[in-house]
């Protein structure tokens, strides 16, 4: 599904519509991974009060070469995609009473969100930003689109938001399915990135790969690909480091999770 910015208040957001629609994010010309400081965006979306740091499980970050990169991924388990549902009409008919949706021309609207524990998004001041992207049944989370396509998303049932829960459509599960890993696009070219584990029948955020990888590597991480586990507690990706028409450039990584 092709998403579309709803903000067109200068010449930058233009140029970033355009991109979109012919598929692509926009992307700097290089990544530069030295710097000290990652400026994070404004967060949109209802988060959880509390919104320190989180290290329930402790990690370690080792860089390896693309032969030991490759070599590992011949072990690697396929992750299945999180089932979801982009049909306006069928989640409308299912999220009655739950969300308040607005048609309006190309797009769906959010007005208001009734959640399942008896609160509701009345507080929320930036709906009229909100554009319906995806509902995912199995994990009851309702995935909007905000300004410069930023990833929106809310848990129907906690009321938890964006940067507690994610974009489902990103994750990456282990093979057990007890740990994934999770993003968020904050529409500036660069991810959110943070480990869940399943605890229950939802997952819940229990390390923030974005800050301990900057602390441990004094590298940005702004965009990762190529992601695979080869077990529950191992975790291999390719950070881009240099964006190439003919192939972007890596560094690789393997987290190893400490239980």
């Amino acid at each position: 599904m092709k998403r579309k910015s709803f903000r067109n208040t200068s010449a930058i957001a233009l140029l970033f519509v355009v991109l979109i629609s012919c598929g692509q994010k926009l992307k700097p010309a290089e990544v530069n991974q030295q710097s000290d400081k990652r400026i994070a965006p404004k967060r949109i979306g209802s988060e959880s009060s509390n919104t320190s740091s989180v290290h329930t499980i402790e990690i370690e970050i080792e860089k390896i070469d693309r032969a030991q990169f490759y070599a590992a991924k011949h072990a690697d388990k396929v992750s299945k995609p999180v089932e979801k549902i982009t049909d306006f009409k069928i989640v409308q008919e299912r999220l009655s009473g739950i969300v308040d949706f607005n048609e309006m021309e190309g797009y769906l609207g959010v007005k208001r969100i009734n959640f399942r524990n008896g609160t509701s998004s009345d507080e929320q001041k930036d709906f009229e930003e909100y554009a319906f992207v995806a509902y995912f049944p199995k994990e009851d989370i309702l995935l909007c689109e905000g300004g410069h396509t930023i990833d929106v998303s809310f848990d129907l049932g906690t009321a938890k938001g964006t940067y507690d829960i994610g974009n489902p459509a990103f994750t990456t599960t282990s093979p057990s399915g007890k740990y994934r890993l999770n993003k968020v696009f904050e529409g500036q070219a660069c991810f959110y990135h943070f480990i869940q584990e399943k605890k229950g029948q939802k997952f819940q955020k229990v390390v923030e790969l974005n800050e301990i990888f900057e602390k441990k590597t004094n590298k940005w991480l702004c965009t990762i690909e190529k992601e695979f586990w080869t077990d529950d507690l191992t975790l291999f990706f390719g950070l881009v480091t240099q964006y190439k028409e003919g192939g972007n450039e890596y560094e690789y990584y393997k987290v190893n999770l400490m239980e």
